[in-house]
C-alpha cells in the first residue's frame, strides 16, 4: 500500500496550517481612506478599485461592478482571493517510508484562500493581505439585496462576475488587480426543446461556464393560460444538477387556445457556489445568494424562455362493415 506525504512548499503551508485539507476562508481585508493594514512578515497587498455608474450605462475601462441597462445598481462586491498550487509530493508505503524506487505524484489544489464583502461604493481601494506568492486568482462577484427569507436571512441576488489570474504578490508591497465583470448570464446557457407534445418527456439542457453558480440547482417549467398572459403557476418543479440534464413530462392537454398551442415558459433558480463561502455566512449559506434566470422582477431585461406546447389529438375513426350474408 501507499500513503502520499508532501514534501514541497513547506513555507507556504505554514500559512495554512489548520486549513483541514488546502482551503483556507477568512474575511477581514481594509477598504481605503483609513490607512493600510499591518502586514504579518512574508505577507503583500492585492489592491482594487471599485467602481459603480448610477445611469445606468458602464463605467469604460476594467473592474466595472455598474447596471449595463438591464440588471440593477449592485449595492455589495464579495472578493475571493485564491491561491491553487500545483505541488509534486512522495509516496510513501505503509509504514511511512519513501518506495523503493523513489515515486512522485503532482497533486493541484487550493492552498490558500480569503473572502471579503465590500458594501458599494466603497470609501476607497480595497486592500486584502494574503502570504506573498505567485499565482493568485482574484475574483469579484456584484449582487443586489433581495430582501430576507422566511426566517428572516438576507437574500443577495447575484449580478456580476469576473476574474483575473497569475498575479505575483511581494513581501511588503502592493499588487494592482485589474478586473472585468460581466453579467453571470453570459455563463449560463439553457437549450429550451423548439417544440413540445402534450404528455411527452423532453429536455432542457443547462450549460454553466466560468460563473460562480453551483452544480445543483432548481429548473421549473410553467403553462400560459388562452390569452397568452404571463404564466400563472409552477407547472413542474424539477431540481437537477450538471450531471444530468432536466427532464420533465408535459401536462397531458387535449384543448388548445385559439392560435392553436400554449406557450410553455421555463425558469431557472441558481445558487452561489460552495466555495465561495466566507467564515462570517451561515449555515446553508448558498440559499442567501442566488440568481434567476430570466428573473421577472422589476429592474430586469431578461427574455422570456419559452417553447410552444402543442395539446393532443384525437382521431375519429368510422368503420362501415357491410351487411352480413
Amino acid at each position: 500500500m501507499k500513503n502520499v506525504g508532501r514534501i514541497l512548499f513547506p513555507a507556504l503551508f505554514l500559512f495554512v496550517l489548520g486549513c483541514g485539507g488546502g482551503g483556507q476562508t477568512t474575511t477581514g481585508g481594509t477598504a481605503g481612506g483609513g490607512g493600510e493594514p499591518a502586514l504579518p512578515a512574508g505577507y503583500g497587498l492585492i489592491k482594487i478599485d471599485i467602481h459603480q455608474e448610477s445611469t445606468g450605462a458602464p463605467i469604460v475601462g476594467p473592474r466595472t461592478l455598474a447596471p449595463n441597462g438591464s440588471l440593477p445598481a449592485a449595492d455589495n462586491v464579495r472578493i475571493a482571493a485564491r491561491l491553487v498550487k500545483t505541488q509534486t509530493v512522495e509516496i510513501l508505503d505503509d509504514n511511512g517510508f519513501p518506495m523503493v524506487p523513489p515515486e512522485f505524484v503532482e497533486i493541484t489544489s487550493e492552498v490558500f484562500r480569503k473572502i471579503i464583502d465590500v458594501g458599494l461604493p466603497p470609501p476607497g481601494p480595497v486592500s486584502i493581505a494574503v502570504p506573498a506568492a505567485d499565482g493568485y486568482t482574484v475574483e469579484v462577484l456584484s449582487s443586489a439585496s433581495g430582501g430576507i427569507d422566511s426566517i428572516g436571512n438576507p437574500i443577495r441576488i447575484m449580478l456580476k462576475y469576473g476574474k483575473i489570474s497569475g498575479l505575483s504578490v511581494i513581501a511588503g508591497a502592493s499588487t494592482p488587480a485589474t478586473i472585468t465583470a460581466n453579467p453571470i448570464a453570459s455563463g449560463l446557457k439553457i437549450t429550451p426543446p423548439d417544440n413540445v407534445i402534450a404528455g411527452s418527456k423532453y429536455f432542457v439542457p443547462v450549460t454553466i461556464d466560468n460563473v460562480p453558480l453551483s452544480k445543483s440547482f432548481y429548473f421549473q417549467q410553467f403553462v400560459d393560460n388562452s390569452l397568452n398572459s404571463p404564466p400563472s403557476g409552477i407547472f413542474v418543479d424539477n431540481k437537477s444538477t450538471l450531471f444530468f440534464t432536466p427532464a420533465f413530462t408535459a401536462q397531458s392537454l387535449t384543448t388548445a387556445p385559439g392560435q392553436g398551442f400554449w406557450d410553455l415558459y421555463f425558469q431557472g433558480l441558481f445558487f452561489i457556489d460552495g466555495s465561495w463561502q466566507s467564515d462570517t455566512d451561515k449555515f446553508n449559506f448558498w440559499k442567501q445568494w442566488i440568481f434567476y434566470y430570466p428573473n421577472p422582477n422589476a429592474g430586469y431585461a431578461d427574455p422570456l424562455l419559452k417553447t410552444k406546447l402543442y395539446p393532443l389529438g384525437t382521431v375519429t375513426i368510422i368503420v362501415n362493415l357491410s351487411p352480413s350474408r
